[in-house]
């Protein structure tokens, strides 16, 4: 029916999809006249469409009052580029056509001069299609501006003598010949089918031309470039935006009528024949008729000479260097001229690396000593002149094939010549005889190759996730690139993508290569059905126009290759293939938890979208790849509603829910190491749990009814009858194992809710009879001597247990307080206080420092602080803030053991330290964050953060692990410490003006909830679903934490709020999410250590260095 309506013209609508027209469909083309009549109805004017070109908030305004919106317009625009009504020529302006003259506004005749330093080209049209002069002077006027910019990048010092005149490059160097080419313009002058630009010793004129070819009238394009240093390329400039062009947007001219003849040719005036009949004119003497060569002839010409023989004057030889200089790619530097006697290359099947396009074969050789790749353009000789029609025929075809060749051959060497990136494959040189360009060898061949090698046994991600990611943020910061120069690749595939190491620690892994069909698109989109199917965007087809998201639907194809090894096959005709995508059937991969990339496969769906505007753009892709989320976030698992959790120790891949009492007590594992529930809604009849402990092969699970049931683990049986039931005093709040004391025996420590610590044998799996308990009440009172009226001789239940001291204490949460057990005595020693009442201590972990030593952490559920303290000390080193709303660079200084607050000072001295907010300021800065500074704290510090960005980098000392840079750029830089000794002790004071930490109800997302000690970093979960990552560093002698990155996955706010997290098997964070609804969701985590996140940052700040160094050295 809306096919019917659209072509009955009471619908319109057009199929293109850049910048999306295809959504929009217009019920009442009587409407959309009136609106284009708005723009028609413009006068050139200088306020609004000066020399023809509007602004786009002009355009904009435009469309007020018409019905279209904000976000209608970007398809609107397209539509009137689509129609030529407005091109656009810049991000910010359009070039309106019907505001231009329909003659230059001065006489460019009188200001040409035919000399023998001109040179002409004349195409010789059947007819001259509607647009194309609108998208050909388009296309100038950018390019123009683009030569502008690149000028003023590369020429800010350069002084000239005029300072309102441009100066134009078109690198006219070759061996022998001039150095780079320069045209200094003093006009600019554009109507509507024509386009001419003067300069200092020359210049370049572009009109339509109505020549008599023999007798019969027809269009055409007339175009003349003058150079009194006689370099001529650029011809060459014009020549190509003429032929791209017609290709791309007219490719009816290339065709040929009926009788054979071509409906486009092209003609080289002999530029000796019209210097004389210039002069003969001028003379009153008779004037031959100049030679005109067929671009058909000079083609096979140059195959084997330089020059071509004209007629009219035998003995002068024409040079064809002057008169195609675009065959013999004049506008390149000499530099770039291969010198062939330096290279070595042998055209047998030993060294074919591969093969590309219109007979293109790519082969291994050395260039001056070193590998390279030369990719060897095939161009059959022409032999004698042909005596027939058959051989007028064949060698037509002969020429066809050989322009073809130098088409392609110049288009893909003058892509490589004018991109600068680390990540684009480089060009080495070119040579015309051979016909042939040389470009890096790539040691490990294409991406293809490299994981049909490694994927075999792997079930997904057969590089490994960090390459893996390196590999894809390199692909999409190379698109990235091309796009920024408006290129559309059009052929992104693993086949072309260039492997130079799987060493993650490398810089550069990989480089695009093959540009043999890009497109650039000048802001208007492109046509043409280029690409592989299976790679290629459904929307490429006949006539429609698109823009660069073809590149993210290959970019997503080429994802599914990283994430699964296997090429994306969807059948075995080109047809078939493209029927299916359309459809939106897609290959097959795993379920996120089976591959545990989960953002790289959201991203690979997003990509191959069918729609192009659901599809995102190259560079917000590189934006979300510098997130370490990125990278670290490896699934999540929904698990319904469950009771509680529980995580085994040691090296287990396990986690347990329990749900239910009596009779439907269950319980169900999951194996994150797998993303698989082995074992779901198990029967297991009892109380209800309220802690479990699994170690070796038995399983202890505490009940609300204050018993302990131990059971025997055989593989996956069910739960039966325990071996052995415990009866406590109170509820069991955790469990902690103790070292084995011999073989087959170790010790388990139960945490009561009363403050208690049972003491249970264990030999052979099974508990002793008997069972000793710990006091906290009692160790409090006669050891530490805290009144029993004192708030820490509340029973607090006991949180957290951490065996410390290489396995010689163990140190438990006592409300705000932490008591320490000698192992050897088995008695309370020690009483540390880093909180105050009525903070309770809800996690307890311990790691090494930066020398090695261990340390302690602990958090509370009131300050929200993060407090460490030094074991072999028993002193406090350090305090951080965990509510920090951007925590993300913040800081905290670690005070040496010698110089810590005590922590065992007397109790009744202790009123500051058990504030812990009494010796801190709150300090804020953007360049930093949020800092948290004690007031012992030195000026000296607080100073370091505050000139953090600009110390010099060559005065830190990493940690033997390590520790990241930054995540940002400046923070690399340490910290100063040019201040004197004698100001360590100034006490700080937050500026009236700084930023407190927010404190109210609304905070509650900020809330710590666990510390997890991920190999030699600090990961803490917050209740909002993020993760802080503290990482410890060194600085002259002293130590600092640094927040090195904050990890949040959005997809989990649904889940409702992170409740609980474990380290599950040293390198796997496992956080539990529970909605209102008791429904918990399992997220998984990628366990980085600081290395882990060197490189990561690595991987993208020495690719900005790399892209700037290559950019300054052009």
């Amino acid at each position: 029916a809306i096919n019917f309506l659209i072509e009955t013209g009471t619908l319109l609508h057009f199929p293109d999809t850049s910048h999306g027209l295809r959504n929009l469909y217009f019920l009442d083309p009587v409407w959309l006249s009136e609106c284009l009549q708005r723009i028609f109805n413009i006068k050139s004017s200088k306020s609004v469409a000066k020399n023809g070109v509007i602004r786009a908030e002009d355009l904009r305004m435009l469309l007020v009052g018409t019905g279209f919106t904000e976000q209608t317009e970007e398809q609107y625009f397209q539509f009137l580029a689509k129609f030529e009504i407005a091109l656009p020529v810049a991000n910010n302006s359009y070039l309106l056509p019907h505001l231009l003259p329909t003659k230059p506004a001065l006489d460019i005749h009188g200001l040409c001069h035919q000399t023998t330093n001109t040179v002409q080209r004349v195409f010789k049209m059947s007819f001259v299609p509607v647009g194309f002069w609108q998208r050909f002077i388009a296309r100038m006027l950018i390019s123009l501006a683009e030569m502008d910019l690149q000028l003023f990048e590369n020429k800010k010092n350069t002084k000239t003598r005029n300072k309102k005149v441009t100066i134009y490059s078109f690198t006219g160097t070759q061996r022998n010949r001039c150095s780079t080419f320069r045209v200094k313009r003093t006009h600019t002058v554009y109507w509507q089918e024509g386009l001419f630009v003067t300069f200092d010793g020359g210049y370049l004129s572009v009109e339509s031309s109505d020549v008599n070819w023999k007798k019969k009238k027809s269009g055409g394009i007339k175009i003349i470039c003058q150079s009194e240093v006689r370099d001529f390329s650029a011809m060459a400039f014009i020549t190509d935006h003429v032929n791209s062009l017609i290709d791309q947007w007219f490719p009816a001219l290339t065709a040929t009528e009926s009788d054979g003849t071509l409906l486009m040719e092209q003609y080289v005036p002999c530029h000796i024949c019209a210097a004389s009949k210039s002069e003969e004119n001028e003379r009153g003497e008779k004037v031959e008729d100049a030679q005109y060569f067929n671009m058909e002839d000079c083609v096979l010409t140059a195959i084997e000479l330089d020059y071509i023989t004209c007629p009219n004057h035998p003995s002068i030889p024409v040079s064809l260097q002057e008169l195609v200089p675009e065959l013999f790619m004049t506008d390149f530097p000499a530099r770039l001229f291969l010198e062939n006697s330096k290279l070595e290359c042998s055209e047998n099947e030993n060294n074919v690396l591969g093969q590309g396009g219109s007979g293109t074969v790519i082969y291994r050789a050395r260039y001056q000593g070193k590998p390279v790749a030369v990719k060897r353009f095939q161009i059959k000789k022409c032999k004698g002149s042909p005596t027939s029609a058959a051989d007028t025929m064949l060698k037509h075809l002969r020429a066809m094939d050989a322009m073809k060749n130098f088409s392609e051959f110049r288009q893909e060497a003058s892509m490589l010549h004018s991109l600068q990136h680390p990540c684009i494959v480089s060009l080495i040189g070119i040579s015309i005889h051979p016909l042939c360009f040389a470009l890096e060898l790539a040691p490990l061949g294409s991406l293809t190759t490299v994981l049909s090698e490694n994927s075999k046994g792997s079930s997904f991600v057969p590089l490994g996730h960090m390459l893996t990611h390196k590999i894809a943020y390199q692909i999409v910061t190379g698109l990235a690139y091309l796009h920024k120069k408006n290129i559309i690749f059009c052929d992104l595939k693993s086949d072309n993508i260039l492997v130079w190491s799987l060493d993650v620690k490398e810089h550069v892994n990989i480089k695009l290569s093959d540009y043999g069909i890009s497109r650039q698109s000048f802001h208007e989109g492109a046509l043409g059905v280029e690409g592989t199917p299976g790679y290629q965007a459904p929307e490429i087809r006949p006539r429609i126009v698109y823009d660069e998201k073809v590149d993210m639907f290959s970019y997503g194809m080429v994802l599914y290759e990283l994430l699964s090894g296997q090429r994306p096959v969807l059948g075995q005709h080109q047809l078939q293939i493209a029927k299916k995508l359309s459809k939106g059937i897609r290959p097959v991969l795993g379920q996120p938890e089976e591959v545990q990339l989960y953002r790289m496969q959201a991203l690979m769906m997003e990509c191959w979208d069918t729609k192009p505007e659901k599809r995102p753009l190259a560079i917000s892709v590189v934006g979300q790849m510098k997130d370490p989320t990125f990278a670290t976030f490896m699934y999540l698992l929904p698990c319904r509603k469950q009771s509680s959790f529980f995580s085994s120790q040691g090296q287990e891949y396990t986690v347990v829910f329990w749900d239910g009492k009596e009779d439907t007590r269950n319980y169900t594992v999951v194996n994150p190491e797998k993303g698989v529930i082995e074992v779901e809604r198990m029967s297991c009849p009892g109380m209800k749990l309220c802690c479990q402990l699994k170690f070796q092969n038995a399983l202890w699970a505490a009940t609300e009814d204050q018993k302990i049931s131990v059971y025997g683990l055989q593989g996956m049986c069910p739960l039966k009858t325990p071996q052995k039931s415990l009866d406590t005093p109170a509820t069991v709040s955790c469990f902690l194992v103790m070292p084995v004391v011999k073989k087959n025996s170790y010790v388990v420590l139960a945490g009561l809710s009363d403050g208690l610590v049972a003491v249970f044998s264990v030999s052979q799996g099974i508990p002793g009879d008997n069972c000793s308990y710990l006091c906290s009440h009692t160790a409090n009172r006669s050891k530490f001597n805290i009144s029993d009226d004192d708030p820490r001789q509340n029973p607090y239940p006991v949180k957290a247990m951490e065996i410390t001291n290489s396995g010689t204490e163990v140190w438990y949460s006592n409300g705000p307080g932490i008591l320490i057990i000698d192992c050897v005595a088995m008695e309370i020693s020690r009483r540390l206080e880093p909180f105050s009442a009525p903070s309770l201590i809800t996690s307890i972990a311990c790691n090494s420092e930066c020398h090695g030593e261990e340390v302690v952490w602990c958090l509370d559920d009131k300050s929200n602080f993060l407090v460490m303290y030094h074991v072999a000390t028993y002193q406090l080193c350090a305090r951080y803030f965990c509510g920090d709303c951007s925590p993300l660079r913040d800081m905290f200084t670690i005070q040496q053991p010698s110089a810590a607050i005590p922590a065992t000072a007397p109790i009744k001295n202790q009123a500051v330290e058990n504030n812990p907010l009494a010796d801190m300021s709150i300090m804020y800065s953007p360049e930093v964050g949020t800092q948290i500074l004690n007031h012992q704290d030195s000026l000296t510090d607080y100073c370091s953060v505050s000139s953090y960005s600009s110390s010099p980098p060559n005065r830190i000392t990493p940690c033997p692990s390590s520790l990241p840079s930054s995540p940002m750029s400046s923070s690399s830089a340490p910290l100063s410490t040019d201040f004197e000794e004698s100001d360590r002790f100034h006490e700080l004071k937050p500026s009236p003006d700084d930023d407190a930490v927010p404190v109210g109800d609304n905070t509650e997302h900020l809330q710590a909830v666990k510390i997890l000690p991920v190999k030699d970093l600090i990961w803490i979960p917050r209740r909002g679903g993020d993760i802080i990552v503290i990482g410890l560093e060194k600085e002259s002698g002293t130590q600092r934490g640094r927040v090195i990155a904050v990890l949040k996955a959005g997809e989990l706010a649904p889940f409702g709020a992170l409740v609980d997290a474990a380290l599950i098997a040293k390198d796997t964070v496992v956080c539990c999410f529970q909605n209102e609804n008791t429904e918990w969701c399992l997220a998984v985590w990628r366990g980085w250590s600081s290395r882990d996140f060197d490189v990561f940052y690595q991987a993208y700040e020495e690719l900005g260095r790399l892209e700037t160094c290559m950019r300054k050295r052009r």
